[in-house]
């Protein structure tokens, strides 16, 4: 009876033993039971050792008989330990190979190779008997196999902290069919000309792989696992993704030591299909440049003169505009051009963390950026104060027209009005066109091709809200889910148009008025902008500033409406003449002491935010942003006034003026526009054809800066000449008919 209960307190260890291995190794019920094999002799051992105590303990009585009978069971028992302790010897070597192979392995197609041997599993199907027959090559550790199993993504570094890639190599899944280095040597044949007896394809396998000690980023997409698979190419999609499931449900040792719960999302075979070819945004696309194409060459094949329309697209002509820049300010195509660069900077970092790389490092390249360097995402403000001052200055130096609607009741200066609306709409919208089409195909081409996951499916956007973006609404809405949402300044800029130009035809007929609007609504928005920043809480801490500030205060219009209105005061200060020189800043900040007093007061407010005790100071970290966004804007009409009166400059300034003023950027500032349109996509592109994440150093992100920006400029430069200034003339050429048309009526 004691024996009985001993009996079945060691196979109860057993069967626990057996539950323990199946769930920590990769599956493989042979592994499990040679551990639960070890147990149990090791058990028996124990037993046999307690039954020669008991005989130790009969010996050592002086009343006890029968000597040789105890001698006779002595023997014999420690022959049977011998014979346990040798089984035991022989199947710790089995043993010791399976804890390593199972435990010390991360490796996914390990684990599906490994799933086959379950006789639960379906073995029957050509997937499943290939994979046996992987295993079984591997095991051999034949080249073939071996090349599968190093092309396929294995080992989880780094996921704590952001990374999630894990690729492998697409070339050596090739090598597994194909003599990819057969032009290259001749040596080491044995691995080279080792190949599959049957087809291999490349495989990504995205998992989310959850766990409380995984980071988690608000601004950031949630983070899958890339795995890259070598498997046999009869494992279809479906078959495939139903054992992957299997898989993943057995966790491995260091899944149960970071409490990681994978869960299969989906696989692709990233390779061009062709889908996208059937969409109708390519349709459309393919028709819109076959179509220019085509006007294009009928206008440089046909005398010029022969159509205004066609001259639109003559290539020789546009070339002349682009390279001349005699009737513009020279120094606002500079600005431009350094306020593009900058934005590209800043974008280059941002839209590699959006779109593929939220790893630690890139991470805090963006936090030092936007916090320890936020003049460079303040240069945005460049633009709106350029704007503001062209709008305004372009409207009061015409002085034929303040005439014309000086004479002209008020209510008759609608028609006008709506004309200088429509001729900007006209003027921004072509080209938000051209690039809703690029970025839908461009992405939905990337979705096939591309080995990382695509976080923003742009392309999808598109299709959804095409309608906000053409109509310069997309500010207005949540820029999170918008097509080509680095557009939303566009639409700020347009909305800003129709409140100057209403502004300015109100000013025509009553001056004083306006310009106390303009004031009040300039003092308003300081106000608006201190509070708003002081009620979102904000704090120099990344996720909390872009969680209270992007969504809330960045793509506010109503903020950018300030840097507007001061371009606009300082084009109505310069038009109307400046007395004795003096600009609308000397007459808020009238004397040296007092600028001196006011620029110290701002250096004193910067160098406070480079404090940490100042990180949570809501009200500091306020006024700093306001006072920035002023500076930048300021700093900007001051270069644009000292382009008409350098000899009343300084040193610095007159040098500024004359470098903005080089030829390089008078050709280059005639391509901002589309240079803004266009390189974040062309961003995006080349990160989603990398096939690895490329690292946060400081030295490669600058020498990338500089080719995207020589990239983008060139790919600028073909848009603009062949698509940008042909919809530009076709808008003049549109306005001037209209114009005709309505002085032709007034004569009849």
């Amino acid at each position: 009876m004691h024996n009985d209960s001993r009996n079945k307190q060691s196979l109860s260890i057993v069967e626990q033993f057996k539950w323990v291995s199946c769930h920590r190794t990769l599956g493989s019920e042979c592994y499990g039971s040679t551990c639960a094999l070890c147990i149990q002799i090791a058990f028996k051992v124990v037993l046999k050792l307690n039954k020669i105590k008991r005989l130790s303990r009969l010996e050592a009585k002086p009343s006890t008989r029968l000597r040789s009978v105890f001698d006779r069971r002595f023997t014999r028992e420690v022959h049977k330990i011998k014979e346990q302790m040798l089984k035991l010897l022989l199947l710790l070597p089995v043993l010791a190979q399976a804890l390593d192979s199972s435990f010390a392995s991360s490796s996914l197609l390990e684990g599906l190779t490994q799933l086959m041997l379950r006789p639960s599993t379906n073995q029957t199907t050509r997937c499943g008997q290939e994979l046996l027959a992987l295993h079984a090559a591997w095991q051999r550790h034949e080249a073939w196999a071996l090349k599968a199993f190093d092309a396929s993504g294995s080992g989880y570094a780094n996921i704590l902290m952001g990374d999630a890639h894990f690729l492998g190599s697409r070339v050596t899944c090739q090598a597994v069919n194909q003599l990819v280095l057969k032009y290259y040597t001749s040596k080491q044949q044995h691995l080279l000309d080792n190949l599959a007896p049957f087809g291999f394809d490349y495989r990504v396998v995205y998992v989310n792989a959850t766990t409380r000690f995984k980071l988690r980023f608000l601004h950031t997409p949630t983070t899958l696992m890339h795995i890259g698979l070598c498997v046999p190419q009869s494992c279809e999609r479906d078959e495939l993704e139903q054992l992957l499931r299997q898989t993943l449900a057995v966790q491995p040792l260091e899944h149960q030591y970071m409490e990681l719960q994978p869960q299969l999302v989906y696989t692709k075979k990233p390779q061009f299909v062709g889908r996208f070819l059937e969409s109708r945004a390519f349709r459309l696309l393919i028709t819109l440049l076959l179509l220019v194409l085509l006007l294009t060459l009928l206008s440089n094949v046909l005398p010029k003169g022969w159509s205004r329309v066609l001259d639109c697209f003559h290539v020789p002509s546009n070339w002349q505009r682009l390279s001349d820049s005699s009737k513009e300010i020279a120094v606002i195509n500079g600005l431009r051009v350094v306020a593009a660069i900058s934005l590209l900077i800043i974008h280059v970092t941002w839209y590699s963390v959006t779109s593929v790389n939220q790893t630690s490092g890139m991470l805090k390249s963006i936090a030092n950026i936007w916090l320890h360097h936020p003049y460079m995402p303040s240069m945005l403000e460049v633009f709106f104060t350029i704007s503001g001052f062209l709008t305004v200055s372009n409207f009061l130096s015409n002085r034929a027209q303040l005439q014309r609607l000086a004479e002209q009741p008020l209510s008759s200066n609608l028609v006008a009005y709506l004309k200088s609306l429509l001729q900007r709409y006209l003027r921004l919208v072509p080209m938000q066109i051209v690039l809703m089409l690029l970025v839908t195909v461009a992405i939905s081409y990337y979705r096939e091709v591309s080995l990382l996951h695509i976080h923003e499916p742009l392309d999808d956007y598109c299709a959804q809200s095409w309608w906000k973006n053409a109509l310069l609404i997309q500010d207005l809405f949540n820029t999170d889910y918008l097509c080509a949402n680095w557009t939303w300044s566009l639409a700020c800029e347009m909305q800003f148009h129709v409140l100057a130009m209403l502004l300015l035809h109100l000013y025509v007929h009553r001056p004083k008025l306006v310009r106390r609007l303009v004031v009040g609504i300039l003092v308003a928005n300081l106000v608006y902008s201190l509070a708003f920043i002081i009620s979102l809480g904000v704090q120099l801490r990344f996720e909390n500033a872009y969680k209270e500030l992007t969504e809330g205060f960045y793509f506010n219009p109503l903020v950018r409406l300030q840097t507007y209105a001061v371009g606009g005061i300082y084009a109505h200060a310069h038009v109307n003449g400046m007395r004795d020189g003096k600009t609308p800043l000397d007459l808020v900040l009238p004397g040296r002491l007092v600028k001196s007093l006011a620029s110290a007061a701002v250096l004193w407010v910067i160098w406070q935010l480079q404090l940490e005790a100042n990180d949570l100071n809501t009200h500091l970290i306020a006024i700093a942003i306001v006072i920035v966004r002023l500076a930048y804007s300021l700093i900007t009409l001051h270069l644009i006034l000292a382009n008409f009166s350098t000899e009343r400059c300084s040193f610095v300034i007159r040098w500024g003026t004359q470098l903005l003023q080089a030829n390089c950027f008078q050709f280059l500032g005639k391509l901002t526009f589309t240079f803004y349109l266009i390189h974040p996509l062309l961003v995006m592109c080349f990160n989603y054809g990398f096939s690895y994440l490329l690292p946060s150093d400081f030295s490669l992100w600058s020498i990338l800066s500089i080719a995207y920006t020589v990239i983008c400029f060139a790919v600028s430069t073909v848009l603009t000449l062949f698509l940008e200034m042909p919809f530009n003339r076709l808008t003049h050429l549109l306005m001037s008919s209209l114009a005709t048309q309505a002085s032709n009526n007034k004569i009849k």
